[in-house]
């Protein structure tokens, strides 16, 4: 998770990520790259109640980070973000790679 979002080089993480969904994920990282989200604010909790999503063969395991950081707004100042990220994996070739992940932006608390 550190090298998704802290390093934020594709070559960090290319390996850890199924090749179906590659284009989707390096488009995420450019994404949260954006919003400034540059931190794991959480370590990464192993949940057994996700969502599952039959299309990839992710179950209702995942784990679910929480992911920071603070973006520029026009006219507002500075806004801090914190993120929920849940990602699923699948073992492949001895190591895990991420089958299905999703993210939402939480409200401020």
């Amino acid at each position: 998770m550190h090298r998704l979002v802290a390093a934020g080089t594709w070559d960090a993480v290319e390996g850890d990520v199924s090749p179906e969904l590659t284009p989707q994920l390096r488009s995420f990282q450019a994404h949260i790259q954006r919003d400034g989200i540059k931190r794991v604010s959480k370590a990464g909790v192993l949940r057994r109640d996700c969502p599952s999503a039959p299309a990839v063969d992710a179950g209702k395991d995942c784990f679910v980070y929480v992911i920071s950081g603070s973006q520029v707004v026009p006219i507002g100042g500075v806004q801090k973000l914190n993120a929920r990220l849940r990602l699923w994996v699948e073992p492949s070739d001895g190591t895990w790679q991420v089958i299905n992940y999703d993210y939402e932006v939480l409200p401020p608390s």
